[in-house]
């Protein structure tokens, strides 16, 4: 009895514990924006923290790009490219006032994001959709790279 309740203990902590790690949030890549979302969602949630301008793309077929262009360069993003496959986001491109060291890749099931420094100064950041046709190369391409 005494072995059974032990065995029944273990085994609810390592549920719990790969549970826990299965649903951590990754930090937030661009605030108040997600993949799946609509371009006016984008729009109206996107906090840069700077004055920019917006500028709309029809691409091939039922892709869609929003590009956002700080004024002033001083947020903490300076330009972001929000491309969508069937009215939702299923890419992220930015360029970042932050710093990065060396290039970081995470993925999750449904994601893969990439931050890097960027020549210039400040840091380069895509999250790409992976179950999207038009990124699903270039998504596993660098989800490759974390392994």
């Amino acid at each position: 009895m005494r072995v059974r309740t032990l065995l029944l203990g273990l085994i609810v902590a390592l549920t719990l514990a790969l549970g826990a790690g299965c649903s951590r949030e990754e930090r937030e890549t661009i605030p108040n924006v997600r993949l799946g979302m609509a371009p006016r969602d984008v729009r109206g949630r996107f906090q840069p923290g700077a004055d920019g301008s917006w500028q709309t793309a029809l691409g091939t077929g039922d892709d869609t790009v929003l590009e956002w262009t700080s004024r002033d360069g001083r947020g903490s993003v300076t330009h972001a490219r929000f491309e969508f496959h069937l009215g939702m986001l299923v890419a992220i491109r930015a360029r970042l006032n932050e710093s990065v060291s060396r290039e970081e890749v995470s993925t999750t099931p449904k994601t893969v994001t990439v931050r890097a420094p960027a020549r210039e100064g400040g840091a380069t950041l895509t999250v790409l959709a992976r179950d999207c046709p038009t990124h699903k190369d270039e998504a596993e391409s660098l989800a490759a790279k974390s392994r």
